[in-house]
């Protein structure tokens, strides 16, 4: 049967046409003439194809500058625009667009609550007292005197307080005891080292009752701490109190001493 002039097999893998008006068998595998006009090349293959696929690189990035040239130049003729918009407003629309200042009233006063305080008291403690208590009966005081019986100094380096037998005796600010027991002229007598107010003082305390004295030598004592009671040892006329105040190894008037260093409230 002979072949339709509009139909034939296209040779080597070339594309098949659907419709011609003339054919003719090419002689070469890489082409094929449809008409004067149309030309149809034979498929690409392989990496040669892919290679033709592929686009240019130097193409691609000038396509990119292009693109960011354009959106700056859009970017600024945006403000520009919002600029020169602005520009037209008047003061009275510059003004209404201005944040209101805002105005508050306040309807009532409240009191705060106190707040709540705990309690507390102080107890203050005086550095200097008398062994006594202000006000004991005085009979000898400081300097010279004439000796009230044998044995007795007229140098008299204390003063005697006669309160009564059995009258407790204090040590006059906080210290050690340097000596503590039985002296021929002193009887039983009490010495006391302190430091008040940055100075060394020592205090003697004799004629004291046999067995009052509760402290030995290297205990410490506070202020007001009873060391013994008032009595009638060693050279002695009667129940009393000899004490005496030593500044720096020598003794000085107590009464005066005292009366300058001890107070009732804080400084």
């Amino acid at each position: 049967m002979p072949t339709p002039p509009w139909f034939f097999r296209a040779r080597s893998g070339a594309p098949t046409p659907t419709r011609t008006t003339e054919t003719a068998v090419p002689e070469s595998p890489a082409e094929f003439v449809l008409d004067p006009v149309l030309t149809v090349p034979p498929p690409r293959r392989g990496r040669r194809a892919l290679a033709h696929r592929q686009p240019d690189p130097h193409h691609r990035r000038e396509q990119l500058i292009a693109g960011g040239i354009a959106i700056v130049a859009a970017s600024v003729l945006a403000g520009n625009g919002v600029a020169a918009l602005g520009s037209t407003l008047d003061d009275e629309a510059r003004a209404a667009a201005l944040p209101r200042p805002q105005t508050f009233a306040v309807s009532e006063q409240v009191e705060a609550p106190l707040a709540g305080r705990d309690e507390f008291s102080i107890t203050w403690t005086p550095p200097v007292v008398y062994p006594l208590g202000p006000g004991a009966p005085q009979t000898d005081g400081f300097g010279y005197r004439t000796a009230p019986c044998a044995g007795c100094s007229t140098d008299h380096h204390g003063v005697d307080w006669t309160p009564g037998a059995g009258t407790p005796v204090a040590s006059i600010a906080d210290g050690v005891v340097v000596a503590a027991g039985y002296d021929g002229t002193f009887g039983m007598k009490v010495e006391v080292e302190h430091v008040i107010d940055g100075q060394a003082v020592r205090t003697l305390y004799a004629h004291l009752q046999s067995g009052s004295v509760p402290v030995g030598v290297g205990q410490a004592v506070e202020v007001g701490q009873v060391i013994g009671a008032v009595g009638s040892t060693g050279q002695s006329t009667g129940a009393h109190l000899h004490f005496e105040v030593h500044l720096g190894g020598s003794p000085v008037d107590p009464v005066a001493w005292l009366a300058a260093n001890v107070r009732t409230e804080p400084r």
